[in-house]
């Protein structure tokens, strides 16, 4: 790739490589937009005359499969408009030759390229900031409970598209300078609801949930293959415990830890430790600690609905 980049004819130069997944590779990029770009009107550090930093995702398509995730991750992008949400900036799809040398022949390999650019945030993610905490809560309960609200609006967003986010986690949650959120990462996306019928569609929920859902976040329907039943938005409401949890005792969510991993057993039976530091004065609340159990409900029946979480935490609030 170089130094630099063309995305829709202009030419972005490569500051750094800020992750990896599955397969694409994001990199902070800086230049000037083409004139058709949609950057929001409340990005104030923009300057359409000056070159600014951006986010890069860059996906190699080399199946029908990866092809058809990265356009649905477009058009999802495209549909959303929403603070909470991160805006799609530009786009771009395009043919990548490629040309492979060897002592037999040379070939030339055809692949599909999509590339999408977003807004830089300062911040960062959540759980990078997580991580840098000397202490925990890194945030008093109030503010925690603003940041899980964005995200909580965020998702609903989607959700009123028909979608799950299905990777709702700190790392997929960006914050501005103000510390207001915005969800990221639409590649994981699944339609809202899903039939589970049989030992076939559980298998195949399981399987596409191993692959695009981060294990320590992933509900527990997504994990048993005897799970019979109607997949939804409660999926994302679990994550969203997760969150909750995390924003107060993290930097991990309740399902993990840096000694033992992911603690598969304790998701599929909802079994949730809180720290000592639980109290109604000086601590973490009750009543937090009772919206975080009342999300992580292993019955799907017995979890809210999303509106239910957000009217719950705005009364909380």
């Amino acid at each position: 790739m170089g130094n630099a980049i063309k995305l829709n004819g202009n030419t972005y130069s490569i500051r750094g490589k800020l992750g990896t997944g599955g397969f694409s590779e994001v990199y902070l990029v800086e230049g000037r937009l083409c004139p058709n770009a949609h950057l929001p009107s409340d990005r104030t550090e923009h300057d359409e005359n000056n070159d600014s930093l951006y986010a890069l995702k860059v996906m190699q398509c080399d199946d029908d499969d990866q092809l058809r995730r990265a356009l649905m991750e477009v058009q999802v992008h495209r549909r959303l408009k929403h603070p909470n949400v991160v805006p799609l900036v530009e786009s771009e799809i395009r043919m990548k030759v490629t040309r492979h040398h060897s002592a037999v022949q040379n070939a030339l390999s055809k692949t599909k390229e999509v590339l999408l650019l977003f807004p830089v945030y300062s911040m960062g993610s959540l759980q990078q900031l997580l991580n840098k905490a000397e202490h925990m809560p890194l945030f008093d309960e109030p503010a925690c409970l603003h940041i899980f609200l964005g995200i909580a609006r965020g998702v609903r967003e989607i959700h009123a598209l028909g979608l799950a986010h299905r990777d709702i986690k700190p790392g997929n949650v960006l914050l501005s300078d103000t510390y207001a959120p915005v969800v990221m990462d639409l590649g994981s996306t699944a339609p809202l609801y899903v039939s589970i019928n049989n030992h076939r569609d559980a298998t195949v929920l399981v399987e596409e949930a191993a692959q695009f859902s981060s294990a320590p976040y992933r509900a527990p329907e997504l994990w048993d293959d005897s799970f019979r039943g109607t997949v939804s938005g409660k999926a994302d409401v679990w994550s969203l415990g997760c969150i909750l949890y995390a924003l107060v005792f993290g930097p991990f969510g309740p399902f993990e830890s840096p000694h033992d991993g992911v603690q598969r057993l304790a998701i599929l039976n909802g079994t949730v430790k809180f720290p000592s530091h639980v109290s109604s004065d000086g601590g973490v609340s009750v009543a937090y600690v009772a919206l975080i159990q009342r999300l992580l409900q292993v019955n799907v029946d017995n979890r809210p609905t999303l509106d239910d979480v957000i009217t719950a935490t705005e009364k909380v609030y």
